[in-house]
């Protein structure tokens, strides 16, 4: 692995509205270790090889890769591979979308450090395999690479992120064979209990699988599906707004029209005009 850092100061747009890459690297080998260091920004540093120390306000882990090491701002931390050297990649972003990264799950304050196991390693080679693609945006002057530096930082955000709740029962093949079954499931009016049996998982089974894969409740991802198929049903048929509720699960029409109308912004009616497809020749 090529050595090698670069640093940017991207366009104040994306440091002020929205998510921007303030710089990425990649080191390897017996790397000089360090403590007492505080960022302004957020950071993000994926071990994929060798072990180490990572401290964190006085706490300090062991670190044994695949690991992730989050940083915050204004937190003082440290790190350093052990004499045998080991191989990181790092990535320091900012913006008002780091807060929204954070509020979604994507990593957490109490949680620091992330290390994971055998199974999430091609999941992490999936993030390392950006980093080129990092560099040859921080490389290139203009608004254009900060776009593409922004994106792509983005996307590495997330690929880690699916690791925040990573160790817990059930294997990931698991929980992506649940939430198929959930996905195929979620129009038929059940309640949670019974959609747990239906699965052959208990409500606490089934509500701490969907909550690690996806961040969210099993109502609140039930609640989506269904509301993705009302809209796409109203915007591709002509079925009576009835007959959309009963065919996404609800019973009741008018309560069904209510809880569009508070998640999408539109009434069922208001949305089916401004988006039907139905031709017009």
């Amino acid at each position: 692995m090529d050595n090698w850092s670069s640093y940017r100061h991207p366009a104040l747009p994306l440091r002020d509205l929205g998510l921007a890459c303030l710089g990425a690297g990649e080191q390897s080998g017996l790397l000089p270790s360090f403590a007492g260091r505080t960022l302004s920004s957020h950071g993000i540093v994926l071990v994929s090889e060798g072990s180490g120390h990572f401290s964190v306000d006085g706490r300090r882990f062991e670190v044994r890769a695949p690991a992730i090491m989050w940083l915050f701002p204004g937190v003082s931390h440290g790190y350093g591979p052990e004499p045998a050297g080991w191989n990181e990649h790092w990535l320091l972003f900012t913006g008002p979308m780091a807060r929204a990264f954070e509020e979604l799950g994507c990593y957490a304050r109490d949680s620091p450090l992330l290390q994971l196991d055998g199974s999430s390693e091609q999941d992490l080679m999936e993030s390392l395999g950006l980093f080129p693609a990092l560099r040859a945006a921080l490389s290139v002057g203009g608004h254009h690479s900060d776009l593409d530096a922004s994106l792509l930082c983005q996307r590495v955000l997330v690929e880690a992120g699916k690791h925040r709740n990573h160790g817990a029962s059930g294997s990931p093949r698991d929980e992506e064979k649940l939430l198929t079954r959930l996905h195929e499931m979620a129009h038929l009016p059940l309640s949670l209990p019974q959609l747990a049996a239906s699965l052959n998982v208990t409500a606490s089974e089934l509500r701490h699988a969907v909550q690690t894969a996806t961040g969210v409740g099993p109502k609140e991802l039930v609640i989506q599906l269904r509301m993705s198929r009302a809209q796409s049903l109203l915007a591709d048929t002509d079925l009576p707004v009835q007959r959309v509720a009963t065919l996404t699960g609800y019973d009741d029409p008018a309560y069904f029209s209510r809880l569009f109308t508070k998640k999408t912004g539109f009434s069922p009616t208001q949305f089916r005009r401004d988006h039907h497809r139905k031709s017009r020749h």
